[in-house]
């Protein structure tokens, strides 16, 4: 997204679909232009590191925001079927860039 882009920031996407799933969905959408990784095999293995892989067998939707050092500034998790609202996330990261 140009707006994450315009403020330095990388977007990455996590799912365990496999790599030809993702594909697919991201030209359904009409393209997607962030990286989607798959956590397909073994499965669900870096969304369990991360605790956000839960009991139906995939990832939570969340945000984590980690800055050029490695370091994780914030963490949201969202409920099942709620967007995170680019707007906020976007303010949240000026915020964290001193803007």
């Amino acid at each position: 997204m140009k707006q994450f882009d315009e403020k330095g920031a990388q977007l990455l996407g996590l799912s365990c679909d496999p790599v030809p799933a993702l594909k697919v969905w991201a030209q359904a959408l009409g393209g997607i232009n962030h990286p989607l990784l798959s956590d397909f095999y073994p499965h669900g293995k870096a969304s369990t590191g991360l605790g956000i892989f839960n009991a139906g067998g995939y990832p939570n939707r969340s945000i984590t925001m980690i800055d050029p050092k490695g370091v994780v500034r914030t963490f949201h998790e969202y409920p099942a079927g709620t967007l995170p609202q680019v707007a906020d996330v976007l303010a949240e990261l000026a915020s964290l860039q001193g803007h």
